[in-house]
């Protein structure tokens, strides 16, 4: 027989279930489920997948059925809830989550003694890691972590608040326990709390430094790496830090990085750009933006190759000879490629595209890659959509490489924890538009149904009116200015007044010069942009540039402030590259490191007929 112990609905509590007879239940509850599908084997550092042994249980090892028969000949009930929650870690421990679930739900708190209600509480806390509940985990476990007097029992519930915390990506939380679980028992490693440290962002940091050594000592690594503005800063914050907290126990891992590391000063640069051509255009946009971030720095001289004039093997020998450390570029494509299939080793480069199959490439150590790409701005919507939208979502898409890109860039990055629903809607042309729209939106379907039941009417007169769907309330473009103004239109029409109202958001692929001060035909649309790019946060320098590039779109102002980046990332790729939360305030977004490519995240705005709006998320 098969039995449902939890409902499916996780904000049932489980202290909802009927506690009479609960031994009774629970014994014939547990005998008639199915048996558990065999864990896997491997080791594991989860909290949830090592055995707990309690002060009950460290004399002699009883089974999970040996606690319910011993609840059943216990004399009163407090023992008899004591050994229920027994039983509880006993099944966990075995990996039998589920009858572990069976007898908790059944257990009575306010019968239990003091110390077994703080047991309970852990043994549901690693009930609710299972299931994936990290709120409740942290909600459980917070108010009672430091009454527990077992050192191994408090070990394991800080793992679990920690560990709970990271999956809610609040890293400084997460770290703060981690480093108190290292107080508790220091065989916890030292390289799982590392990574959890490297990845905490400079506005999670508490404003004043910690109390307790030890984690004052991560606050300060921290703090002094965001702070770092160039490779030199850097091994002087890292030095002093070294001779603050001498003790600390991640010491080794700071004169590790020392070691591993030159902290070269950035005195020459090689830029690698399109400078004749085709693409002289773009290439001298980038150029523009270095040569304007080389001047706001000390003592950095820029020297510029044209990747048209001369062919790879003749530049490479060339930057050999003249023992270049430093590199920008190439920008275009091909050049990437090529340049990636005979990468110079010992150099520090920031490339200015992705290379094609970038996952089949092993990209050299210290160099990176920065893209304007338009999957990059999808994967920012998914995750921001994700967060704020309450329904489902549909992106619309041409049938394109470009399109499906932008499609796979967005599913991917939307949470698996999302249970919420992505659709994708396609089109190979502007006259299949409206159809895409209607279909997604399921008002053909809700025409089709009307036609039917009219005709099924007879001569009765039927009045009704298409709806659309009630099930989305998030519409993502992802297309260009011309797709946009021509999908926005079949979008508002068939958005019914009777469905929830839904956003809709596009890629800074809408936003141009002609549109800069408003645009009455995409009113509404949210759109990702890089925030030098908003007349807000504009720079005198780039609307400067504009006015003296009568030509230029704003894609080639993105070029200006992408140049102007690649600078700044390359003066501080050393901590960027350790640090993984770092990131500095770009002109194309704020920018850090992921896996050897710079991340930006991009601003919000919103067009409206008169403006383009600041979105604050």
């Amino acid at each position: 027989m098969s039995v449902n112990v939890l409902s499916q609905d996780k904000a049932v509590s489980l202290a909802t279930y009927a506690k009479q007879g609960f031994i009774i239940f629970a014994i014939g509850l547990l005998a008639s489920c199915a048996q558990s599908p065999d864990r896997n084997n491997e080791p594991s550092t989860s909290p949830v997948d090592q055995a707990i042994v309690t002060p009950a249980n460290q004399g002699e090892t009883l089974s999970a059925q040996q606690w319910i028969e011993r609840a059943r000949n216990e004399g009163n009930e407090a023992s008899q809830q004591m050994a229920l929650v027994e039983a509880s870690f006993a099944y966990q421990n075995q990996g039998d989550y589920q009858r572990s679930a069976a007898v908790l739900s059944q257990l009575d708190v306010g019968a239990m003694r003091a110390a077994d209600q703080r047991l309970y509480a852990l043994a549901l806390a690693r009930w609710y890691y299972h299931s994936g509940e990290w709120q409740r985990v942290i909600d459980k476990l917070e108010p009672v972590v430091n009454q527990l007097t077992d050192r191994d029992l408090k070990h394991t519930a800080l793992l679990l608040i920690a560990n709970a915390h990271q999956q809610q990506r609040q890293f400084w939380l997460a770290l703060s326990y981690l480093d108190e679980a290292y107080q508790t028992d220091s065989d916890t490693q030292l390289e799982s709390i590392w990574l959890v440290a490297r990845q905490v962002p400079r506005n999670q940091l508490p404003e004043r430094r910690p109390d307790r050594i030890s984690l004052a000592g991560w606050w300060r690594l921290i703090e002094s790496t965001h702070r770092s503005q160039s490779a030199g800063q850097l091994q002087q914050s890292l030095d002093r830090w070294l001779t603050s907290y001498n003790q600390h126990y991640a010491r080794s891992i700071v004169e590790r990085f020392l070691s591993d590391n030159e902290f070269k000063a950035i005195n020459e640069v090689a830029v690698l750009l399109p400078l004749s051509g085709s693409y002289r255009l773009q290439g001298e946009a980038v150029r523009d933006g270095i040569i304007a971030s080389a001047a706001q720095l000390d003592n950095v001289h820029v020297r510029f190759y044209d990747t048209e004039a001369e062919d790879l093997t003749s530049l490479q020998s060339q930057l050999l000879e003249q023992q270049q450390h430093f590199v920008i570029g190439p920008l275009l494509k091909k050049h990437v490629n090529a340049w990636m299939q005979q990468p110079m080793l010992g150099v520090t480069q920031v490339y200015l595209n992705q290379p094609d199959s970038a996952d089949d490439i092993i990209v050299p150590s210290g160099h990176v890659t920065f893209a304007l790409d338009s999957e990059t701005e999808a994967a920012q919507a998914a995750n921001y959509i994700g967060e704020t939208a309450k329904l489902g979502s549909i992106i619309f898409a041409a049938k394109s490489s470009a399109g499906t890109k932008m499609v796979n860039a967005f599913k991917s990055s939307w949470s698996t924890e999302n249970d919420r629903e992505v659709e994708s809607s396609w089109y190979s042309s502007t006259e299949e538009m409206q159809a895409a729209v209607e279909h997604a939106l399921g008002v053909a379907a809700s025409a089709e149904r009307i036609r039917n039941v009219k005709i099924a009417a007879g001569k009765i007169i039927v009045d009704a009116q298409e709806r659309s769907r009630s099930d989305v309330d998030a519409l993502y473009i992802a297309g260009n200015l011309e797709q946009a103004r021509l999908l926005k239109p079949f979008i508002d029409v068939n958005l019914s007044p009777f469905a929830p109202p839904a956003d809709v958001y596009a890629s800074s692929a809408i936003h141009r010069v002609t549109n800069q001060n408003g645009d009455n035909d995409l009113r509404g649309i949210v759109f990702t942009e890089a925030p030098i790019l908003l007349a807000s946060q504009r720079s005198f320098a780039i609307g400067t540039w504009l006015k003296q590039h009568n030509n230029a779109d704003l894609n080639d102002a993105r070029l200006v402030a992408m140049g102007h980046d690649s600078l700044t990332v390359l003066e501080q790729i050393d901590s960027l590259r350790w640090m993984r939360g770092k990131s500095i305030d770009g002109m194309t977004g704020s920018l850090s490191i992921h896996l050897n490519n710079i991340h930006r995240e991009m601003s919000w705005a919103k067009l409206t007929p008169s403006e383009v709006k600041i979105v604050k998320p």
